[in-house]
């Protein structure tokens, strides 16, 4: 759970300045600071503190559940199980290598969605 917490803090663009503020190790001390420290901020009714910070410093569910699709910014998702035997099918993924002109293509094998207060993160 810890690398998942991790991955969806590492990837909002919201908590930048406060990874910019913080200190020490990220992957292992800053999501425990940063609860901290959005709690403080909650607790004094500061304006900075949005409801997404807040969800986000909760960190989600502890739970997650496994989907067979989902919709993402327009885009349908849906995971190779439920497309062995279907006419049409939708579970291939395409993105880029980590280096230039390299491509990744495979299939979703698993979608999980996880649950904030105010949002859900899926993660394939």
């Amino acid at each position: 759970m810890k690398k998942v917490i991790w991955y969806v803090l590492h990837n909002s663009p919201e908590i930048d300045a406060y990874m910019d503020e913080f200190q020490s190790d990220m992957q292992q001390e800053f999501p425990r600071w940063f609860e901290t420290k959005i709690r403080k901020l909650y607790t004094a009714n500061d304006p900075s503190c949005t409801p997404d910070l807040f969800a986000l410093a909760c960190g989600p569910s502890s739970t997650p559940t496994s989907v067979n699709s989902c919709v993402v910014n327009g885009v349908k998702f849906v995971v190779h199980n439920r497309d062995v035997k279907r006419t049409t099918q939708n579970n291939g993924i395409c993105l880029p290598g980590e280096k230039e002109g390299d491509m990744y293509y495979g299939q979703l094998e698993e979608i999980l969605e996880f649950a904030y207060t105010k949002f859900k993160v899926v993660l394939f």
